[in-house]
């Protein structure tokens, strides 16, 4: 196997210090529909514990929207709670950009950082770091999350209700505000846990609809931006698409992780194996969205979960060279999205699923 993209990245000596691979690992999307973070980290310590995130917590505030959360230090972000409203001015008021630049101009992602307000979640995370570390129970991996700059400049408007992503100004502010959030995710996790492999994942919803008769904008326009955030960090990164997708093309970013819906678009991977098959004999990581996030969550069982990732392992090994439990080895099972928006009855039975389902294709497997 030719190690040129995930763990091969941080070289194999450092990778075996923590965990050599994810072997169908729980993983978590990001968000949670609780309000107390203290309690949404207990669930992820107890169905993701391979790989415990930071939990999104839409429910507690609007400042823990997916667009509203990375705003802080973005000239001209205007956020309004009690109409809960987020838009841009048309004119990003020039002191705010001579500040955001003379902060640039000092390279400290900690200038850039997420407060607690807008992530209660964080953290949480770090006082659950800290009581596993020292216990001497570091988690094998260790992930956070920014929404990428395709969605959030579709997604975040300008008093004149167009999309940053159209005013070459605004876009560029916007995509270097997320890539230095991302940049201080990276420098907090690897402080709070040395010996884990910290992955930073960019969550693009809008991705799945590029090209489209909805999102008519030109690949070329969006593409760099998600190569410039990647390329601003050292650790493993990943994208989450929840839907179908150009995959040849997004393989080709530079992204050590593909994060995507294995339980509805599963028909896009399947007709996309080649592409998926080449990511992952480059020693790419894999997370099956397999478990459905909504009620059908409640009606299944760890078995379906497990044979929808094999039914997508079989279309990889036909079309590449590695074989089913090769491929479960550099894969992660988790929720097709984020859990923010569902009933806690249901997204708790969301990561059940994916607990169980992992501990099923680890013993299908015969791997740890």
């Amino acid at each position: 196997m030719a190690w040129t993209r995930g763990l091969g990245k941080i070289g194999v000596s450092d990778a075996a210090s923590a965990a050599v691979l994810p072997n169908a690992a729980a993983m978590a999307v990001g968000s949670l529909p609780y309000s107390d973070p203290d309690k949404a980290l207990r669930l992820i310590l107890q169905k993701t514990p391979d790989i415990p995130a930071w939990p999104q917590l839409p429910r507690l505030s609007f400042k823990e929207n997916m667009y509203v959360q990375y705003s802080e230090g973005l000239p001209g972000a205007v956020v309004d709670l009690e109409q809960q409203r987020f838009y841009v001015s048309d004119e990003p008021p020039a002191d705010e950009v001579a500040e955001f630049l003379e902060k640039l101009e000092q390279d400290d992602p900690g200038l850039f950082a997420i407060s607690p307000d807008h992530a209660a979640g964080i953290p949480a995370l770090g006082r659950a770091l800290a009581t596993l570390v020292a216990g001497g129970t570091p988690p094998p991996f260790v992930k956070g999350q920014v929404t990428g700059p395709v969605s959030f400049g579709l997604t975040v408007l300008r008093e004149d209700r167009r999309g940053l992503l159209f005013d070459d100004t605004q876009r560029e502010l916007a995509t270097t505000l997320l890539a230095q959030k991302a940049r201080w995710q990276e420098a907090l996790l690897r402080d709070w846990s040395p010996d884990s492999v910290p992955i930073i994942c960019f969550d693009e919803p809008y991705m799945a609809q590029l090209g489209s008769a909805f999102v008519n904008v030109p690949p070329e326009l969006c593409y760099p931006l998600l190569e410039e955030c990647l390329g601003q960090l050292t650790c493993m990164t990943g994208i989450h698409i929840c839907g179908g997708a150009d995959w040849d093309r997004v393989t080709k970013l530079p992204v050590d992780l593909l994060s995507f819906d294995a339980c509805d678009y599963l028909d896009s991977v399947v007709t996309q194996s080649e592409a998926f098959a080449a990511f992952a004999a480059e020693g790419g990581l894999l997370a099956w969205g397999a478990v459905p996030n909504d009620d059908r969550a409640l009606k299944l069982q760890a078995e379906d979960i497990g044979r929808q990732i094999i039914k997508g392992a079989e279309a990889l090994e036909k079309t590449g060279g590695l074989a089913i439990d090769e491929i479960l080895a550099l894969s992660f099972v988790s929720p097709a999205c984020g859990t923010g928006t569902l009933p806690i009855e249901t997204a708790e039975r969301c990561f059940d699923l994916s607990f169980a389902a992992s501990a099923w294709l680890r013993a299908r497997a015969d791997i740890k």
